[in-house]
């Protein structure tokens, strides 16, 4: 009775535990891939856009081309074409874009990679949440008015390094993860890298 018994009883217990590995895995996949499409791919693009433009709206308006220049001309002559220009970029570009970013947390919460809500991350949603008010304040002629919430500048960076480590966890789970050459692998990270290093961040007094 034993002899047919055990054999059974180990069969049901291998398939048993290859079904549960099995499933835990789809789920890992499962979430990893919501964590990239909802999640950190839209956040980074969102971010990064956000940098970009700000860098072309300070290529364009800066009197002397730099960020410094363009804050100096901006708080000292706020009512100045370089102020003009500011509002309009927030008011079509900047503000819309981080909307979109702090949207995306907001809704997205229960995909973070870690336990806790990074600050970079809750100063984003605070400083968008402020500056609504702001350019209500500009429209109703208060141009002098500025948020006392600053960009954080290190957004890029850490969404830039989240990225990667989820894209990096994806690639194992799904049997990509590994190069038989070590040399290639080491390039592709590398190239990787390079393609999502982020511009220079704004400067922290600026509260822009």
């Amino acid at each position: 009775m034993l002899r047919v018994v055990l054999p059974a009883f180990l069969g049901w217990l291998f398939t048993y535990y290859n079904t549960k590995k099995t499933d835990e895995r789809k789920a890992q996949i499962e979430r990893i891939n919501d964590q990239v499409r909802q999640l950190y791919g839209p956040l980074l693009a969102c971010v990064h856009a956000s940098r970009s433009a700000y860098a072309a709206m300070v290529r364009q308006h800066s009197p002397d081309g730099t960020v410094q220049g363009f804050v100096k001309a901006l708080q000292s002559h706020p009512e100045g074409p370089v102020g003009e220009a500011y509002r309009r970029w927030m008011k079509v570009v900047l503000q819309p874009l981080n909307e979109k970013a702090a949207d995306i947390i907001v809704n997205h919460v229960d995909l973070l990679r870690t336990p806790y809500i990074d600050p970079l991350l809750l100063q984003l949603v605070a400083h968008v949440s402020a500056n609504k008010v702001i350019l209500r304040r500009w429209e109703e002629g208060n141009v002098r008015e500025w948020s006392a919430i600053s960009y954080p500048n290190q957004l890029l960076d850490y969404i830039t390094s989240e990225f990667k480590r989820i894209k990096r966890k994806q690639a194992m789970l799904l049997g990509m993860g590994k190069r038989p050459d070590g040399a290639l692998a080491a390039e592709d990270e590398k190239r990787e890298a390079n393609r999502l290093e982020p511009s220079t961040p704004r400067p922290p007094q600026a509260k822009l």
